[in-house]
């Protein structure tokens, strides 16, 4: 009866630590400023946006150690409160060497909303995929993501003296965090092992 005993505590202990373990895994959400509007805008007749990606700006955070990062989900709008739509653009999240490792929104035609709807902002959402979580695994271990964007080549209404804007809006990231599985198989082993123990010393 004693050794039942013991081994059901035993496991109940490894249950408890699972379920704790579990409840640990949880989401962290960072958010960058509503507003944000180029510091320039270009007509793409006389004046042209420069090469290369600009940053809105950069989503810092802290993993808890000991855990791992199965998912991140980015969303934003194109346009933001003031001002409804966008000038042709793709966002991007990236860090310094790479900063537009991962696109994650375009803005690509002049029938969509983000360029043309005048009711508001366009709200748009990714998830990244397995192979976009290892092109920023430094990175998301780091705690440091910026938000970026490049423009399009606009030159379809391009008119001269009529300055094209990007404007971007909610920028929100949230990142899965949840506890690294060989810690947990470590610890249960462990139990079991104990469990093994205690069977051979009564043989």
């Amino acid at each position: 009866m004693a050794k039942r005993t013991l081994t059901a505590a035993i496991l109940s202990l490894g249950a408890a630590f699972v379920l704790t373990t579990q409840a640990r895994a949880g989401t962290i959400l960072v958010t960058l400023p509503t507003y944000y509007d180029s510091p320039n805008g270009y007509d793409f007749v006389s004046t042209f946006p420069p090469l290369g990606s600009t940053t809105i700006g950069t989503f810092t955070f802290t993993i808890p150690t000991g855990d791992l990062v199965p998912g991140i989900t980015i969303s934003g709008t194109f346009g933001n409160p003031d001002n409804g739509t966008t000038a042709l653009s793709d966002y991007y999240l990236g860090y310094g060497g790479n900063e537009t490792a991962v696109k994650v929104a375009s803005c690509d035609n002049i029938l969509d909303n983000c360029y043309s709807n005048q009711n508001g902002p366009t709200p748009w959402t990714y998830t990244l995929t397995t192979g976009n979580l290892s092109t920023l695994a430094s990175a998301i271990a780091a705690g440091s993501l910026d938000f970026t964007y490049t423009w399009d080549n606009n030159t379809q209404f391009a008119i001269p003296g009529d300055d094209q804007y990007v404007y971007a809006g909610d920028p929100t990231l949230a990142l899965t965090v949840s506890p690294e599985p060989a810690t947990m198989v470590l610890c249960l082993g462990g139990l079991l092992g104990v469990i093994g123990l205690r069977r051979l010393r009564k043989v």
